[in-house]
């Protein structure tokens, strides 16, 4: 009897072995289903950087793209300005007129000037220039130091108000207040 016994708890642990082992096999298959995905996981974090990396790509392009848009239109209303000039200092000397009358013209374009934005003196210096130079002209000297000094930093103009008498301004730059009953 004590055979018979020992071969069914034998039966009995082998089922209980097989069930054991079963339990163990689904659960490595569980386990690989798991790592599975965690492989999948793997290559969409892998594939996300890759497309955040071609993100990024692009959007320096667009940054610089933006850049030379900028730089082009900066350009372009630059050349917009100087051809808006010349046509203003061509329309006043469209006349066929001698030189003593197109240097006039020229005097007051350049005098009109000088209260301009220091980007339109520069592109109106340049422009009497070439015509100067085109035309052979030759500036009076108070025209040429006008012109000279017309893209120069222009300060604010100060205006001082005085009252008494005064005399000239000297070279030496000072004012010398004239004593009632004096010089």
């Amino acid at each position: 009897m004590m055979v018979e016994n020992f071969k069914e708890i034998a039966h009995d642990l082998r089922l209980a072995l097989e069930r054991e082992r079963e339990r163990l096999m689904e659960k490595v298959e569980e386990q690989k289903a798991y790592q599975r995905l965690m492989e999948c996981f793997d290559q969409l974090i892998s594939k996300n950087e890759e497309l955040q990396e071609a993100l990024d790509q692009q959007t320096s392009e667009n940054d610089a793209l933006h850049e030379q848009l900028q730089q082009e239109k900066a350009k372009s209303e630059e050349l917009e300005m100087k051809l808006s000039e010349l046509t203003k200092l061509s329309t006043g000397m469209a006349k066929k007129s001698p030189q003593e009358e197109t240097i006039k013209i020229l005097r007051t374009f350049v005098n009109k000037s000088k209260h301009k934005r220091i980007e339109k003196r520069i592109a109106v210096k340049e422009m009497v220039l070439e015509m100067a130079v085109a035309n052979s002209m030759v500036f009076p000297p108070d025209l040429a130091a006008t012109l000279d000094s017309l893209d120069d930093e222009q300060t604010e103009t100060k205006v001082v108000n005085v009252q008494g008498n005064y005399n000239d301004i000297h070279d030496n730059g000072s004012v010398n207040r004239v004593a009632e009953g004096g010089k």
